[in-house]
């Protein structure tokens, strides 16, 4: 059964199927939340505030990788990481219904980070050093992060399909092949012996202020990688880029050092994020939520600002790291 027709087949009864065999007793009101690559819903309570459902796509994760993220989650928050964990029932927080892995999570409400923030991106960096902190072991099953490797993969993965116009493709077979070049270089220059647990997918989208705490949501990708990883993705297109990464820093820094090399990877860590963001779109395409949530996929403007993106980060190579 494809990943695409087992999750066609939540409809409503199945969640609340699947929500209540965990024992709660649900007032039958769902609300999809903005995830596509899982599936998430608030799923109301009878007598009690409301759960967050998580279901898992099939086929991404293995069950060990899965509950090596839970274990994770638990230990971080008895720690007094600020982080959202799943729910425990009877000592378990994975379950199986109808062929699909779920979790339910407590519903957390706030805002998410402000992109230019100074005060707000030295929380942040303080709440990924106290994280990194907390995290000292590497992960086991999860996978390790390989940047070159990735931006390899995703484009082999767009240049052999149909969605990239064939007009367009001798230009990017020459840009991916500059960036490459590009980050086998910087890689050469300095890449750890040693990987570490991070977040990996920490944007502001997976940051909620809470209580005038911010929390971090959504482990779905945490792996072993650099501490870079989890605090480039907060520097935003502004006039005072340095300044904002100087308050990331000095933020994390209150917890952990700050390796000041890895300034130097964050080119390769865009170059990659930016190539498998497409590969992800195409490889995801023939989900019906995919085509309803990303229609101009499939268009040449998108193919062409997306060469245009890459272009970019050549234009702008080493300019966190000087």
């Amino acid at each position: 059964m494809s990943a695409t027709h087992t999750f066609s087949n939540l409809i409503p009864d199945a969640i609340l199927d699947a929500v209540e065999s965990t024992g709660l007793w649900s007032d039958s009101r769902i609300y999809p939340l903005n995830s596509y690559e899982n599936r998430v819903y608030q799923v109301g309570i009878e007598e009690s505030s409301p759960v967050i459902a998580k279901f898992y796509r099939p086929g991404r994760w293995s069950e060990a990788q899965i509950r090596e993220e839970h274990e994770t989650l638990l230990t971080l928050q008895e720690q007094g990481t600020p982080v959202v964990a799943p729910l425990a029932f009877e000592g378990k927080t994975l379950f199986l219904h109808n062929g699909i892995y779920f979790a339910l999570s407590p519903k957390l409400t706030g805002q998410h980070p402000e992109a230019d923030n100074l005060d707000q991106l030295y929380q942040l960096g303080e709440l990924i050093g106290q994280l990194h902190q907390a995290m000292s072991t590497p992960f086991t099953h999860r996978v390790s992060v390989s940047p070159l490797l990735q931006i390899e993969q995703a484009a082999a993965s767009i240049l052999n399909a149909e969605y990239l116009p064939q007009r367009l493709k001798p230009d990017y077979q020459k840009q991916i092949a500059r960036l490459h070049e590009m980050c086998v270089a910087q890689l050469h220059n300095y890449w750890p012996t040693q990987l570490r647990p991070v977040h990996g997918d920490s944007h502001r989208s997976n940051l909620m202020l809470h209580n005038d705490q911010f929390h971090l949501l959504d482990f779905d990708d945490c792996q072993n990688g650099v501490a870079v990883q989890d605090l480039w993705l907060h520097l935003t297109q502004t006039e005072n880029p340095r300044q904002q990464l100087s308050e990331i820093i000095e933020g994390y820094e209150s917890y952990l050092p700050f390796d000041i090399r890895e300034l130097g990877l964050i080119d390769v860590f865009k170059s990659a994020r930016i190539v498998n963001y497409a590969a992800w779109l195409q490889q995801r395409w023939h989900d019906p939520a995919f085509v309803k949530a990303f229609p101009w996929f499939a268009s040449e403007e998108y193919w062409i600002n997306h060469l245009n993106e890459l272009k970019s980060c050549e234009r702008e190579w080493g300019n966190m790291s000087r």
